[in-house]
């Protein structure tokens, strides 16, 4: 009896878990179901290659920082070395894109040049979590609410829909989140202008924990071979065209 050769079964793949806080048009919530570019973003990284397998770990912008070095997840897809990673021991990974926040009101409201040239006279609508340019990316509520005339709220969601309602003259908001709710409701451009500077404009880039289940060079390597590809370009262009500022 000849002994037939059995293939070698292939190693599982290593489960890398991807942190995700709503943001942008990153990551956020549609019918509740998981959406943007970071799910989609995961699957490419999926179909790049065999020997990782990234899933999502959902999280918030305060928690996130307890959540990598815990262990919750492995790495934080889109962040910036900015905010408030200094003290810890992280490893920031190549740029992925580059995204803008900025200064919106109402069409109908004060004079926008007056408003914007002197913004922070006003009661300004921001995300609880966030880092902003003008408080030097410190998100600490309570400072935040100390030395600013700010309203915190929990997502960008709240902060449009507040400034929509006249909560406050001006809402810093992501350019990823205009794109996404003026494609979804293209009328509201009318109601609305932009500072002709952005708020704020930075590079993002994957966060990863000193135990993360990929290396710095190996995750580099595939986002590169993702973006070689242009698939990725093609992705983060189709989310976010071109908005004022």
């Amino acid at each position: 009896m000849v002994l037939g050769i059995l293939p070698v079964k292939a190693n599982e793949p290593v489960q890398v878990k991807v942190g995700a806080y709503e943001y942008s048009d990153i990551f956020f919530y549609d019918n509740d179901q998981p959406n943007g570019v970071v799910p989609k973003l995961i699957k490419l990284l999926n179909d790049f290659q065999e020997n990782y397998e990234f899933r999502l770990a959902e999280t918030s912008s305060r928690r996130r920082y307890e959540g990598l070095m815990n262990g919750d997840f492995d790495l934080v897809l889109f962040d910036s070395p900015k905010w408030e990673w200094h003290e810890l021991d992280v490893q920031f990974s190549d740029t992925l894109l580059v995204e803008s926040d900025l200064y919106v009101a109402l069409a109908s409201g004060e004079d926008p040049e007056a408003l914007f040239s002197d913004v922070l006279s006003y009661p300004i609508l921001c995300v609880l979590g966030f880092h902003y340019s003008f408080a030097d990316f410190n998100a600490d509520p309570a400072f935040l609410e100390a030395n600013y005339d700010v309203l915190l709220r929990y997502n960008e969601e709240d902060v449009f829909d507040g400034l929509l309602a006249g909560e406050a003259p001006v809402g810093v908001i992501s350019a990823g989140f205009l794109t996404t709710k003026l494609n979804q409701q293209p009328e509201l451009s009318e109601k609305l202008v932009f500072a002709v500077m952005p708020h704020a404009r930075y590079d993002l880039v994957s966060v990863l924990s000193s135990n993360s289940a990929i290396t710095l060079e190996q995750f580099n390597q595939l986002i590169a071979k993702v973006k070689d590809s242009g698939v990725a370009d093609h992705l983060w262009q189709h989310h976010h065209p071109d908005l004022p500022g």
